[in-house]
């Protein structure tokens, strides 16, 4: 969901330079080529004209790559220090906007990279200024601004990893939850329909977790949801991953995994949970359902199938695993 939320920004940003650059390159380009200034116009109308070509592109394919975002930013930034060494030193000012666009369009790393690159690049420029002063001015003018916004970038990164943790993850039990499942499951698919690689859910729900609840209160039952997590996350596989699904309700996805190894992992996690998960009054077992996904299969339907293979558990006894047909 953020990294959706993340892209679309991007693309807006791809949008908002090919708009500015049109509305505000444009004129330059039409007034030095009247002027006779065909070296400056040819730059210009290439900035209008790449910007526009990527915006374009971003638009037909629905989402910001990350060629794309750094096409956008190596062509300002390039586009702002031929600018600067065409028209002289006072021109230096046109770095600024792409100092600070590079930390929007790029991670913060290669952003300051490409700032420091652009800054070393117009160095020689700075020195012929009519001061020595006006010089140390613009070197120093640019360093802040660029650090300013790195520094601000990198809170903003903070931030967005912070808002990405309460967003997909399980507050109780620490696991990925129902929000993060779905990314992973809509990732799952398209590894499928372009490699064909494999995936199998495992569904698990713990046998009469209710009484658990009613006997001891939810401190118990809370307990026993925090030990199952941490029992999962130190049995899953490395290549599997789990999630807090709802309730007493949990889901591994397995990639790269047929059914019938699906199968036997799941057996493994049930006689786990059968030998290490208790509440007062003894140990506690969960019921198993594993689906494969299929060709041409929904998202719904998959889980669909699992959670009657689940049911199929519950009713064949509980504490067991059912392979969905």
């Amino acid at each position: 969901m953020l990294g959706d939320t993340k892209n679309k920004f991007q693309r807006g940003m791809i949008y908002l330079f090919a708009a500015l650059a049109t509305l505000g390159v444009t004129p330059f380009c039409v007034i030095r080529y009247l002027r006779g200034e065909y070296v400056n116009a040819l730059v210009d109308l290439a900035i209008v004209s790449v910007s526009l070509g990527n915006a374009l592109y971003v638009w037909r394919h629905g989402k910001a790559t990350q060629t794309t975002s750094y096409i956008t930013a190596l062509l300002y930034s390039a586009g702002a220090v031929v600018v600067a060494y065409l028209n002289g030193p006072i021109f230096v000012f046109w770095l600024f906007p792409p100092l600070l666009a590079n930390f929007f369009l790029l991670n913060a790393k290669a952003a300051l990279t490409v700032n420091a690159l652009m800054i070393a690049t117009v160095f020689p420029l700075t020195i012929i200024g009519p001061t020595a002063v006006e010089s140390f001015a613009m070197v120093v003018s640019l360093l802040m601004c660029s650090s300013m916004a790195y520094v601000f970038a990198r809170l903003t990164h903070q931030q967005q990893l912070m808002l990405e943790g309460v967003a997909t993850q399980d507050p109780l039990t620490r696991l990925s939850n129902r929000r993060a499942l779905d990314e992973e499951v809509r990732s799952s698919l398209e590894d499928f329909a372009r490699n064909r690689t494999p995936v199998t859910l495992i569904m698990l729900d713990l046998d009469f977790f209710k009484m658990v609840n009613d006997k001891f209160g939810h401190n118990v039952g809370d307990s026993v949801l925090v030990e199952l997590a941490a029992l999962l996350t130190k049995r899953t596989r490395k290549t599997d991953r789990a999630f807090r699904f709802g309730g007493e309700e949990f889901m591994v996805l397995a990639r790269n995994t047929r059914l019938a190894d699906a199968a036997v992992v799941a057996e493994q996690l049930r006689a786990q949970i059968e030998a290490e998960l208790k509440d007062p009054d003894g140990a506690l077992t969960a019921s198993f359902g594993c689906a494969e996904l299929r060709e041409g299969e929904s998202v719904e339907d998959w889980f669909v199938r699992v959670d009657k293979a689940v049911y199929q558990a519950k009713q064949n006894g509980r504490n067991c695993v059912v392979a969905a047909d």
